[in-house]
């Protein structure tokens, strides 16, 4: 006597109709998308296989739902093994809640390895025919026994789905350790569309696209942000040769960053290493070299450095405003802040450095218009730079010109030292003491700001040629503030004298030099 003869539960409702369980078996999904890697078919080709063997699968599900003279209702997870347990298959949990739900009688599948290859998902079903108040119907095209409702089938089951996960746990295994030995000798292993590279051959490099992988890398370097890059890739034109649209945020990232532009090999995201500790390089042309033609590997361990958080590329937090916080307010010597000016209730077009309370020490008093301030610095340092030019100091290595004034200059620090020893010794009376270090001081700031015009900063050194060629709408908001910071110790606004509602004074702004 069978088990379901003495199974005394009835069958579901027979208007209720059967689920079809459909998937592409991994083996077939791996064909495909190995004949994908290998350029034989197409990304449509590949979609038109994988929807073929779904459609073949809905037909002979049909046919087995006929022999129990129910409809036929599909679940269908495209291109998602059954194997992989970190793999979430949504229309198989779909269908094992309709089924304990009683809303379907029972389900079908083409095998079963094609509904399960991990012997927790079938226990997820047998726990569900097991509990149900119904004989739940399960079958498949192989004519085996694997009714889930009885003790053999459940049985044969178990075995042929053990079986099936050793089957995948083997050619897994077998995977991985290919791709290991691919990855300690060098040798491409597929995957998606490198950018930077000749889609129809990756080891030949798109020059163009090169080109702009290098530069988005320099910039970044030079303290461009992400976003800035990604602008610039759009603004060139770059697509993301796996989704035919723009780079994100995230892709752009990966751009930057990736070992492959460098030639250097990886394996589960860490670069390859030989037994000496030198990178295994790739088989494939470097996009990032030295003039020499060599990858240029310290580029690349800069790149770890800022990716691991030990160096940072440009300044941490996001600005929008030229001098947000190189300005320092006059009377409390807080940085002042850019804000947007609001006029009747209305953001405008404007915005302003403030002096915020922030602080209890702070007199969050002093403000002043932004463009005014902006313009002033821009025009002071880009004549720096255009009279050292002329200078022929930045675009020839020529020994550098002793400043003349240069003892003078020592003379007053000096002066400035002596006279607040004394101070502090008790040595001269208070009001003599002031007005001799404001002297001092007075001239001393003179001296320095003359000293900033006759010499050239290291930054002027290294960034002038491009804001030169550029101009500073030209130059990411980033490194002029790079240019900047490097010029200036910071830029003082003084008190008005005029109070509220005046004209622009430039005298209350004070650079103050390095």
């Amino acid at each position: 006597m069978l088990d379901h003869d003495i199974d005394g539960r009835p069958l579901a409702d027979p208007s209720l109709p059967l689920g079809g369980y459909c998937r592409i078996s991994d083996t077939d999904l791996a064909d495909i998308r190995r004949a994908l890697k290998e350029g034989r078919i197409t990304e449509e080709e590949a979609a038109e296989l994988e929807m073929k063997a779904i459609l073949k699968q809905q037909d002979d599900l049909r046919w087995l739902g006929r022999k129990h003279n129910r409809e036929v209702v599909f679940y269908v997870d495209h291109n998602l093994s059954a194997f992989k347990r970190n793999v979430s298959r949504p229309d198989f949990k779909r269908g094992l809640r309709d089924l304990k739900a009683v809303r379907i009688a029972g389900m079908l599948s083409y095998d079963i390895d094609r509904f399960a290859r991990q012997p927790r998902d079938l226990e997820k079903a047998i726990d569900i025919y097991e509990d149900s108040k119904y004989r739940l119907i399960f079958d498949t095209m192989s004519g085996q026994n694997f009714d889930l409702s009885t003790a053999d089938g459940r049985f044969s089951a178990r075995l042929f789905v053990s079986i099936a996960n050793k089957a995948s746990s083997d050619t897994s295994r077998r995977i991985i350790r290919d791709n290991k030995w691919k990855a300690a000798k060098g040798k491409y292993h597929g995957g998606t569309l490198a950018y930077g590279w000749d889609v129809n051959d990756r080891e030949k490099i798109d020059a163009r696209a090169a080109k702009l992988v290098n530069e988005i890398i320099d910039g970044h370097l030079a303290g461009d942000k992400v976003a800035t890059c990604m602008t610039y890739l759009h603004e060139n034109g770059a697509v993301n040769p796996n989704t035919d649209k723009p780079f994100t945020w995230a892709g752009t990232k990966t751009l930057i960053f990736r070992a492959r532009n460098f030639g250097i090999r990886i394996y589960k995201g860490q670069p390859q290493l030989d037994d000496d500790g030198n990178y295994v390089m790739g088989d494939w042309e470097p996009l990032v070299v030295t003039p020499t033609g060599e990858p240029d590997l310290a580029k690349f361990e800069l790149l770890q450095a800022i990716q691991s958080g030990a160096v940072e590329p440009g300044e941490k937090t996001t600005v929008k405003y030229f001098l947000s916080r190189i300005v320092r307010c006059g009377r409390c010597m807080f940085p002042m802040a850019g804000k947007p000016v609001w006029i009747r209730g209305k953001k405008s077009d404007t915005f302003a450095y403030n002096c915020n309370k922030q602080h209890p020490d702070q007199c969050g008093a002093m403000g002043i218009t932004g463009p005014r301030v902006d313009q002033l610095i821009k025009d002071l340092i880009f004549g720096m730079v255009e009279k050292a030019s002329k200078e022929r100091s930045i675009l020839e290595a020529v020994a550098p010109v002793p400043w003349e004034k240069e003892a003078e200059f020592n003379d007053v620090l000096e002066q400035i030292r002596e006279l607040k020893a004394l101070w502090e010794a008790r040595q001269v009376r208070a009001a003599s003491f002031v007005t001799a270090l404001d002297d001092l001081e007075s001239r001393r700031d003179t001296l320095k700001a003359e000293r900033a015009m006759s010499m050239v900063p290291p930054a002027i050194k290294a960034l002038s040629p491009e804001l030169l060629k550029k101009g500073w709408d030209g130059i990411p908001l980033e490194r002029q503030r790079l240019i900047v910071r490097e010029i200036l110790t910071a830029v003082v606004v003084h008190p008005s004298n005029g109070g509220k509602g005046g004209s622009f004074d430039p005298t209350r702004v004070e650079p103050v030099f390095r």
